[in-house]
């Protein structure tokens, strides 16, 4: 974790500190530039590469009951959360703690999964280029 060191003209000291984000997603993930400034600055699209570091949800199901659609007989299931797992560099570790100035970009799954961390991002506000892809996004949202 930075920090950054602040001496303003009214002579207070004043310390920020840097988040540090972690994309456990296994694609880089580009924030599109809104077309504002920031401190008189140009802003440029910012990509947040993939990290060596995976959060994944297990997960089950079970049939809650049988519907017909058409002529199918169609299972309505409810998924469950079975665990979590933590990956780094391959091997499976436990969840880490929440740490100040450090935030997981995970899945939506994921971050459903543990609601009681609010260290959790998911993409939020996707954009899409003429065909339909998504080329980013525009922030960040939590549960």
């Amino acid at each position: 974790m930075s920090k950054i060191i602040d001496d303003s003209e009214d002579g207070l000291r004043e310390e920020a500190t840097l988040t540090r984000y972690v994309n456990t997603t296994p694609h880089a993930i580009t924030i599109l530039a809104a077309e504002t400034y920031v401190k008189g600055r140009d802003e440029e699209d910012v990509t947040i590469p993939s990290s060596n570091v995976s959060i994944r949800v297990k997960s089950e199901s079970e049939v809650e009951c049988l519907t017909i659609i058409g002529s199918l007989l169609v299972e309505i299931r409810k998924r469950k959360f079975t665990s979590v797992t933590y990956l780094e560099d391959g091997v499976e570790m436990p969840l880490p703690k929440q740490q100040e100035g450090v935030l997981y970009i995970v899945s939506r799954i994921t971050a459903e999964a543990l609601p009681n961390r609010s260290d959790l991002l998911m993409v939020d506000g996707a954009v899409r280029d003429d065909d339909g892809r998504i080329i980013g996004c525009t922030g960040f949202a939590q549960l």
